[in-house]
């Protein structure tokens, strides 16, 4: 009997291990990061927008592991003589597809999936988390605060990845059951928490004033700009920040990023 029992929560402790270090999960103790500089910026007579950085799998400020989306953040102020209004905000990845924004984990999956295999159409390699040298080297530059109002940017915090084989001849029902109990938890956590951070669109901005935004999107490799377009007393106005320099080979492979 006292076998059985032993057998059964060892099956039990190694499904919920392995869960652990399969799919997304949110890290625990995120370490807090704060960019050298910003990755570029865009500014008429009547706006000004600023793209602090970008989230992606692995990478400075991360804070989910495995993460199948990238997070932009970035600042917006008012330079005009009235209200100004944000009402949309899309990148442009190097196939020219505009992706827009989504506060949804499910959808942002969905999404870096079909973009993976536009890419693959291409004949373009996509490895989600790569990075170009540029955006690797502004990381490293890094040092600790948070970001913005209250959304705090963290270094990875990765942990130790189990061996599946070391336990594999104990993974029977029970532990693949558990694990996928632990898998759905830590996908919905991560969904609450993209939820939370996400700024819903449209956002006002008051005269003199300015906004952090933090924006979910699709995996976008190496992607060419960032366009965000607003209304204003006047009428309304895009911004295009150039982000194809510092933002190069971002989710492309090794040869693909040459």
């Amino acid at each position: 009997m006292y076998q059985g029992n032993k057998a059964a929560a060892l099956v039990m402790a190694a499904g919920l291990a392995l869960a652990g270090c399969a799919g997304t999960k949110v890290i625990d103790e995120p370490v807090e990061f704060t960019p050298a500089a910003p990755l570029g910026s865009a500014q008429d007579r009547h706006a000004e927008a600023v793209l602090e950085w970008v989230i992606f799998r692995g990478g400075p400020g991360t804070w989910a592991r495995n993460a199948d989306w990238d997070e932009y953040l970035l600042v917006v102020r008012n330079r005009s003589a009235s209200a100004l209004r944000v009402t949309s905000v899309t990148v442009v990845d190097s196939l020219d597809a505009s992706l827009s924004p989504d506060n949804d984990r499910k959808r942002l999956v969905k999404a870096s999936r079909e973009n993976g295999k536009r890419y693959k159409d291409a004949r373009v390699t996509v490895k989600a988390g790569a990075s170009g040298h540029a955006l690797a080297a502004a990381g490293a530059l890094g040092a600790g605060v948070a970001y913005g109002a209250g959304t705090v940017v963290a270094a990875y915090g990765g942990g130790s990845a189990l061996a599946a084989g070391v336990l594999g001849g104990l993974l029977l029902g029970p532990a693949l059951v558990v694990g996928g109990v632990v898998k759905s938890a830590n996908q919905r956590e991560v969904a609450q928490e993209i939820h939370r951070r996400h700024t819903g669109l449209p956002v006002e901005i008051p005269v003199g004033g300015s906004r952090p935004l933090d924006l979910f999107f699709p995996l976008a490799p190496s992607p060419r700009r960032v366009e965000l377009r607003y209304t204003h007393d006047d009428g309304e106005g895009v911004l295009s920040i150039d982000v194809s320099a510092a933002l190069a080979g971002l989710h492309l492979g090794e040869e693909a990023a040459r």
